[in-house]
């Protein structure tokens, strides 16, 4: 039976249009599903969770603002709504770059979080406490996001994560004991590293595991990857027949995947996720392996007391980094990272020498910040005939794109100089071909993002900050030899932007050799990145076995 049919057969059962309402969703009929809820408003223009799910349905249709209404108008009517709390503070913060109402409603939703239990299981989904953590997780993430706090505040906040959601993993920890010092018999069999992300699909962090994944030396480890993977893809697939063994770990508790990663026997657990979405970072409160590592998936600590390390370069955290952690830092002797190159990407296209010359960012909308609006306007400004190509799903919304193209007018900015595309995966990469110069955003620098236009031959300037959040882009310049698009502050971005647009011969150059000289970097050299996490990997290991700090 079709929403339609059941709304005409049964107009007035509340209970089943929400039902009916959720079905739409699901099955993506975002018009038929629009008709249940405003249905239900029509018989109950005051109740909260048929704003909520309205607010879904924008959400799924790329209606940003809307959905957003749509979740302010359910905490008008019920200020306790702690899902509605959170969905409409990752918006805020993630989507549309309002990063200060989003962190009010972040926290607003994480000290609702823990009474929070609505028995209409069709009307709300309960926010017990494993939503609880994963909303304190999105509060962390959007205040490492958008570099909001200091990084001692930083600290406090991830330590008070493990506070408030690590009890029952302490309480339950895992006990290890080193082997005897004297018994040296399997010093030097292949470690067994265990991989925990939400993110093995088709995803950005899995873009540079994979190459590493593929590269492992299986004489030094034995891989098992932990998957929090709903609706597996054809990356998925890929990763699977990469792996020596494999777990699901979608639908099974904390504590059952922590049993499951003790009985593996894993010596060292990886989380590839931080304080993402859907991440599992409370398994890792129970101990369950004796060293545990945070590597690629999260620019910043954990906050973790059971994280003994964090994996990084020397580049994207140098020595003297502002960085605070409850983590040791690890610095590899090399790029921390690997790129995965599509096999699918198109060849590298020319570009004129002549006429205007075409500035891009692809990277999501929340990262454009009022500085990033201001000094991209001034790019614009010392470059007349210059336009503007932004890509990023977003702008699959007229509100927001009016809204961006208000934001520039603020600075003299004309409209027509923008240009606005939302994201279809098809094609992505070609649309680099229209790009002469890419701008980094910041203090939140790109990174998938940013080698996918160095594979795509597009130059990007950068701007070098503190923290590894502000230094993604430094670390992947320096890689490629590209240190003098590498600014220091706002003043010399601006010229490096604009003395490269004034330069065509140089950027024909380096887009005739960009892609070769990426495939011949430490970029591209999975072998090289496996090789130097298999050697930190065992230096943990000796460090473990004989007892040292």
């Amino acid at each position: 039976m079709t929403c339609d049919a059941l709304l005409a057969q049964l107009p007035e059962d509340l209970g089943l249009l929400y039902i009916a309402g959720m079905l739409a969703t699901e099955a993506k009929d975002f018009p038929a599903a629009a008709r249940c809820f405003f249905r239900i408003l029509e018989r109950a223009p005051r109740e909260a969770p048929a704003y909520y799910h309205l607010g879904n349905t924008y959400l799924c249709h790329k209606k940003l603002y809307k959905s957003a209404a749509c979740y302010r108008k359910a905490l008008e009517l019920e200020p306790n709504f702690a899902e509605a709390a959170n969905k409409l503070g990752f918006i805020l913060s993630f989507y549309l770059g309002e990063s200060r109402e989003g962190i009010a409603a972040l926290r607003r939703a994480t000290g609702l979080a823990p009474d929070y239990d609505d028995p209409r299981v069709y009307l709300k989904t309960p926010f017990r406490r494993e939503g609880a953590a994963l909303g304190q997780s999105s509060l962390l993430f959007a205040l490492s996001y958008n570099v909001l706090c200091t990084p001692a505040q930083l600290l406090d906040e991830h330590r008070e994560w493990d506070r408030r959601f690590g009890g029952p993993g302490r309480a339950a920890r895992y006990t290890h004991v080193p082997p005897m010092l004297d018994d040296v018999r399997g010093v030097d069999r292949p470690l067994r590293i265990g991989y925990v992300s939400p993110d093995l699909r088709r995803h950005a962090v899995s873009y540079f595991f994979e190459p590493l994944l593929i590269a492992h030396d299986r004489g030094q480890v034995e891989v098992y990857c932990y998957a929090e993977v709903g609706k597996e893809d054809e990356v998925t697939d890929r990763l699977k027949a990469q792996a020596d063994h494999w777990r699901t770990t979608v639908g099974h508790s904390d504590a059952e995947v922590a049993r499951q990663i003790f009985d593996d026997g894993i010596d060292i657990l990886v989380d590839l996720a931080g304080h993402t979405a859907n991440n599992r970072l409370q398994v890792f409160t129970y101990k369950p392996a004796p060293i545990q590592v945070s590597y690629l998936g999260y620019c910043t600590t954990t906050g973790l007391e059971a994280m003994d390390y964090w994996i990084t370069d020397a580049v994207v955290t140098p020595e003297d980094t502002v960085e605070r952690t409850t983590e040791t830092i690890l610095r590899l002797p090399r790029c921390w990272l690997c790129y995965r190159p599509d096999p699918a990407a198109p060849a590298v296209v020319p570009r004129p020498k002549t006429g205007p010359v075409t500035f891009g960012s692809f990277n999501q909308y929340s990262k454009i910040s009022d500085d990033v609006v201001r000094l991209w306007s001034q790019v614009l400004e010392e470059v007349p005939h210059a336009r503007l190509l932004l890509k990023a799903w977003p702008f699959s919304d007229k509100q927001v794109c009016a809204s961006l193209r208000e934001r520039f007018a603020r600075h003299g900015v004309d409209g027509a100089r923008i240009e606005l595309r939302g994201v279809t995966r098809q094609g992505y990469l070609a649309e680099y071909g229209e790009v002469d110069i890419a701008l980094d955003p910041f203090p939140h620098t790109g990174g998938a993002t940013t080698t996918d236009a160095l594979w795509m031959g597009a130059p990007v300037v950068t701007l070098a900050g503190e923290r590894m959040i502000e230094r993604q882009g430094v670390s992947l310049l320096s890689t490629v030899g590209l240190d003098d698009l590498i600014a220091t502050d706002h003043a010399d971005y601006v010229a490096k932007a604009v003395a490269l647009a004034q330069n065509p011969e140089r950027r024909t150059k380096l887009r005739a050799e960009l892609r070769d000289r990426m495939a011949a970097s430490e970029l591209c050299d999975g072998r090289g990145l496996a090789a130097a996490l298999e050697a930190a990997y065992r230096g943990m290991w000796e460090r473990y076995r004989t007892r040292e700090k």
